[in-house]
């Protein structure tokens, strides 16, 4: 069931601090500065899970709107989490930032209670991923048919875009290497995303064809935390594995590992230019 602990990815006994902190962190993506290089479509649908985001914060942070939010969640006769304790009364130095100014349809939707909206489906917490996919993809699409040359589609189950590429003919150029290329978007790059994708990739191995994988998200782990994961999913498969390179979709920064294929590093290339 979708509903404002799933929104904010928190426990439903989540006390008030750490809704506080789950709201920040998750605003923080569809603040306008953020979306603002993106589609109208997708300046739309940040500001509608953004006043999504706002809704849930204004229940889950009142301990009476709390307690019958949860009371109609959980059941009358379910052990319901107990509410969270009362916020602390704010203080000068540590205001709750405001949220983005949702479009009019959107404001209309968060301006209604939440027992007004509690039958319609709400955004879940991959409602994130999802943003950041359609916002991405096109793009992705369009620099890889530029760099590879309209790559063919090759689907492998659990990744969002899977294409082999069509390796250039010279006559006095050695010939490209065949890529296939795996994207999947999660919500964060990080060491557990690597050992979740590295198993999954396995299964798209081509023969004469160097296995490729694009792990996107809005944000990444340290440097040196995904590049010891990575070791660790080699050493276990003993360097059968793909080449897997972390990307931050904010600013299409990569971590090459060496044997990155050229065409790789030219669509990441690509695609740092058309955010500037």
């Amino acid at each position: 069931m979708r509903n404002f602990y799933d929104l904010l990815s928190l426990p439903a006994d989540a006390p008030a601090d750490e809704i506080k902190k789950a709201f920040r962190r998750e605003i923080a993506r569809y603040h306008p500065d953020k979306v603002q290089h993106l589609g109208r479509e997708f300046q739309e649908m940040a500001s509608g899970i953004a006043a999504d985001l706002t809704e849930a914060y204004r229940v889950l942070m009142d301990p009476g709107m709390r307690a019958k939010y949860n009371q109609d969640l959980f059941g009358a006769g379910a052990a319901a989490p107990p509410p969270a304790a009362p916020p602390r009364p704010a203080v000068h130095h540590d205001p709750v930032p405001p949220p983005p100014h949702p479009s009019s349809s959107s404001s209309s939707s968060s301006a209604s209670s939440w027992s007004e909206t509690q039958s319609a489906p709400r955004p879940s917490a991959s409602a994130g991923v999802e943003f950041v996919k359609k916002a991405s993809m096109s793009r992705m699409k369009a620099a890889l048919d530029e760099v590879m040359g309209y790559p063919d589609p090759s689907p492998v189950t659990g990744f969002d875009l899977a294409v082999i590429s069509k390796p250039k003919r010279g006559l006095f150029k050695k010939v490209e290497e065949r890529v296939r290329l795996l994207v999947k978007f999660v919500p964060l790059v990080d060491p557990q995303a690597i050992g979740d994708v590295w198993a999954s990739a396995m299964k798209g191995k081509v023969a004469d064809t160097t296995l490729c994988v694009l792990l996107a998200g809005s944000g990444m782990a340290p440097s040196k935390e995904l590049a010891s994961a990575i070791s660790e999913q080699r050493r276990k498969t003993r360097n059968a594995g793909p080449v897997l390179v972390p990307v931050d979709v904010r600013d299409w920064e990569a971590l090459f590992p060496p044997d990155t294929p050229a065409a790789v590093r030219s669509l990441i290339q690509r695609l740092k230019e058309e955010k500037r």
